[in-house]
């Protein structure tokens, strides 16, 4: 396994343990979040306000939350990792479901530099609100 995959493979990690914390010492200084029409208007820069936005926003959210990578590549050439991804996730609403997506992962300097997140927001916003 490279070492990229295995980067993305303890961000993923520390998704399902809703650690947010976690998430900082994977995370380049200067990193970037964007989801495009996410619920929780993801479009962040800097390691603090993503780890923020993951304790405050995201994760209190849900009581549990669960992702498979489904597929994972990796661009050797270009420090990039794309995961298809199913979660199956239980908000706070008790709304219980399942969704799919991909995050394109680029790495810089060994960290987590830019997560592109797509998914289905309709689904995400008939459940968790």
């Amino acid at each position: 396994m490279s070492t990229n995959v295995d980067l993305v493979k303890k961000m993923v990690d520390c998704y399902c343990r809703m650690d947010a914390d976690g998430l900082a010492p994977l995370l380049h200084p200067e990193s970037r979040h964007t989801a495009p029409g996410s619920d929780f208007g993801a479009d962040l820069v800097g390691r603090e306000k993503i780890v923020d936005y993951f304790k405050t926003k995201v994760l209190p959210s849900f009581d549990k939350v669960d992702f498979d990578a489904v597929f994972l590549w990796e661009d050797r050439d270009k420090p990039v990792v794309i995961v298809e991804w199913r979660s199956h996730l239980w908000p706070k609403t008790g709304k219980e479901y399942t969704n799919t997506g991909a995050w394109v992962i680029e790495i810089r300097g060994g960290m987590v530099y830019w997560v592109r997140e797509y998914f289905d927001t309709e689904k995400s916003h008939q459940n968790v609100t």
